[in-house]
This record gives structure tokens, C-alpha cells and sequence, in this order.
């Protein structure tokens, strides 16, 4: 089920906020006004969902046998498992502290929550300074369905693997159709799923042969960086897969080099175009940074791959600084790609003085113009070019 908007209340700088999430979601803004704390938020629940799940579960029984007599064991088994901390996970997605290097500064209750909303169906944890959690869900009687519990979410974060010879392996995380949050695996799905077909058709390249993973992957990759071309080997006794990149220029083809010569920023962008190709309708991701080390063409044709994604089913929340990135979209959304109403644009900023985080929302037409332009929106250029122009 699609993430249709996100409540969060005393997370951080985030005093009480509601956001409406379409199928392509931007956040904006100057470093350190939340949009990190706002992606934290998601990333909290996610790595809590079998504690979520279990507490559920053990509210539940003590709901059915609360008018019975029950012995010391059973009622210490249930208050220890109702009583979980949430907030430190060091295999987890983030790590944030102590509570209250979470809790919002100025707040006058000690409860942090945050709500995932779909029409009416909603989906609300919150917890105290003691870390008793309390879960409220609209239809108590079924598992959550929101896509940030399927097992096919995943989460792109800016600190993504640096070029290597080698890159580890996972089964399990293979398996669960995922590459890493830092795209650490992501040579080693290659490698098992490079014939796998794309489920969406549309993210087929337009010069591909076939809609196989590893070919598009490349032909996608070759947009960022012309020519290039892929290939992986897994050494099964090192427990480690090999990844070389090599180029055709004309009717020749260089040698196999490996991440260490080629630029840094083919490394750092190959997950996302991954971890979009292998995506499939109703699925979520969250990518931080798409930009990272990248040109501005290929800033821009990542944004193109995100557009048609989200046009097609794929719902992703992209955290980013770049304009390169926003006018992509912006050209996507004039092109057809993207429709206005499957995309929304925050910018985050605090008010001079104050603690809070307040968010401007911001709306692409179908001519891809914007419709409103909040001081620090981007405007560092024009701010440049009145100073070269006027001193």
C-alpha cells in the first residue's frame, strides 16, 4: 500500500509535521532544517517492523487474557516485551542516540509519533522517555501493508561503497531482493539476477535488445558515463564478487579496469540505477543524494529514470541539493513522463531564531514550471550572477 502522507510530532526539529507523499517526492533544503530526520523517520519504523510486529502481537494476548489470573512468569514475559528499545540498532538503518537526542527541543510532552496514512487506513507508533511503545492501526486485525514493510523496500544512503576490487557477498540479502542500503551488494545481485527481466517494461533503455536487468543496467550506466560496459565474477572460496568496467570507442574496446580507475562517481550511482531497474510497481524507495559525484547531465538523466519509474507504480522519496536534479524532473513532467499530480516538491528551512522545521510545498505543472520560489530555493546561482553583474 502507498505511503499517501507521513505525521510526525516532537521527532528532532520536526515539532508536528504533515506530509503528503504522491509517487515521486523531493526534499529540499539547507543542511541541518530536518529533511534528514524526516527520512529517519521511515527508516525507524522499518527496522523496528518485527519489534512493531511483536508487540502488536503481545498487546494483543494480554488484551485476551487480562480477565484471566495470570502467573508472575507470564505477566514479567509481557511487561519486558511491551518495554523495547527502539532507537539503537547497530545492523539497523540508523543509529540516533540516546531519546533524547530525538526528542524536540522545546516539546511539552516526552511522546515522539509518527503516522503513515493511506485514505482512511492509518498506521501510528509512539513512544515515551521510558520507550513504551504504543501502536494504534485502523484495522488491528490484519498485518500493516504499508510498502515500507514489504520486503522489497529499499533505501539508498548518501555514504554509499566507495570503488573497490572487490565487493562483498550476501545471500540473504539477495534473496530478499535487496542490495544494501549502501549498495554494498550490488555487484553480487548483478551477478545472480543479470538475467532476471525488468518487471516495469517502461524502464527498458531505448537501445536495449532485451528487458534484462544487467543489459539496461549497463545501457542506463552508459548514459552517465558513454560507452562504458559492465562485468562481474563471483569468487565463491574469497566469498567476494568482482566488478570491472570497460569502454568501446568506435570498433575498439579497452581493457577491463576496475572501480579504482574508472570515476568515482559510476560507483557511487550504479546502485541507484539498480535498485530502480528492479523494482516493481507498489514498491518503495528512499534515495539520499542521487547527485553524489555525478555531472550535471547525469544528475538530470537519473531524475529521468526516477520520473519514469514513479510513473509507472514506483513510489520514491528522493532527498537531494541539486537543481540539476529538480529540473529534470521538471523536464520529465513537461515531456509526459511524469504527470503534475505524481510528484511534490518540500523545502525544508528553519526561521531565523527558531528551533522548528517549517516546510514550503512546492508544485511542477504540466509546462514543467514551478509555482512558488522560497527564499534559498535554489537561487544561489541567480544570487551569484547579480553580484558578478553588479560589482
Amino acid at each position: 500500500m502507498k505511503i499517501d502522507s507521513v505525521e510526525i510530532k516532537n521527532f528532532k526539529s520536526l515539532k508536528e509535521i504533515k506530509l503528503d507523499l504522491e509517487n515521486l517526492t523531493l526534499i529540499t533544503g539547507i543542511n541541518s532544517v530536518g529533511k534528514s530526520s524526516f527520512i529517519q523517520t521511515l527508516l525507524l519504523l522499518k527496522q523496528n517492523e518485527n519489534i512493531i510486529e511483536q508487540t502488536v502481537s503481545l498487546e494483543k494476548i494480554r488484551k485476551m487474557m487480562e480477565n484471566q489470573k495470570l502467573d508472575d512468569k507470564v505477566k514479567d514475559f509481557l511487561k519486558n516485551n511491551l518495554n523495547t528499545i527502539i532507537l539503537n540498532n547497530e545492523n539497523g538503518y540508523v543509529e540516533l542516540g540516546n531519546y533524547t537526542d530525538t526528542l524536540y527541543q522545546d516539546s511539552i510532552t516526552d511522546e515522539i509519533s509518527i503516522s503513515l496514512n493511506n485514505n482512511e487506513k492509518y498506521f501510528k507508533v509512539s513512544y515515551d522517555s521510558d520507550l513504551n511503545i504504543n501502536i494504534e492501526d485502523s484495522n488491528p486485525n490484519r498485518r500493516y501493508h504499508f510498502n515500507l514493510f514489504n520486503q522489497d523496500f529499499q533505501y539508498i544512503c548518501t555514504d554509499r561503497i566507495s570503488p573497490n576490487i572487490t565487493y562483498p557477498l550476501s545471500e540473504i540479502e539477495i534473496k530478499k531482493n535487496l542490495i544494501g542500503f549502501r549498495g554494498e551488494y550490488t555487484a553480487h545481485y548483478l551477478t545472480v539476477n543479470r538475467h532476471k527481466k525488468l518487471d516495469i517494461e517502461n524502464l527498458r533503455h531505448e537501445n536495449s535488445q532485451t528487458n534484462r536487468l544487467f543489459e539496461n543496467v549497463s545501457l542506463w550506466l552508459g548514459d552517465i558515463s558513454s560507452g562504458i560496459d559492465m562485468s562481474t565474477k563471483i569468487y565463491s572460496e574469497l566469498q567476494k564478487v568482482s566488478l570491472t568496467y570497460s569502454y568501446t570507442y568506435g570498433e575498439n574496446t579497452t581493457n577491463e579496469f576496475t572501480p579504482l580507475n574508472i570515476g568515482f562517481g559510476v560507483t557511487y550511482v550504479l546502485p541507484i540505477i539498480v535498485a530502480i531497474l528492479k523494482a516493481k510497481e507498489g514498491d518503495l524507495i528512499i534515495i539520499e543524494n542521487p547527485e553524489s559525484h555525478l555531472h550535471p547531465a547525469g544528475q538530470s538523466k537519473i531524475a529521468e529514470l526516477c520520473a519514469i519509474a514513479s510513473a509507472n507504480g514506483v513510489q520514491i522519496i528522493v532527498e537531494t541539493h541539486s537543481d540539476h536534479f529538480l529540473n529534470g524532473i521538471r523536464v520529465a513532467t513537461k515531456k509526459g513522463i511524469l504527470t503534475p499530480e505524481q510528484s511534490k516538491v518540500y523545502y525544508f528551512r528553519k526561521d531565523k531564531d527558531e528551533l522548528e522545521t517549517k516546510i514550503d510545498e512546492i508544485n511542477i505543472d504540466k509546462n514543467g514550471a514551478i509555482d512558488n520560489y522560497p527564499k534559498g530555493f535554489f537561487d544561489q546561482f541567480d544570487d551569484d550572477l547579480d553580484k558578478l553583474v553588479l560589482w
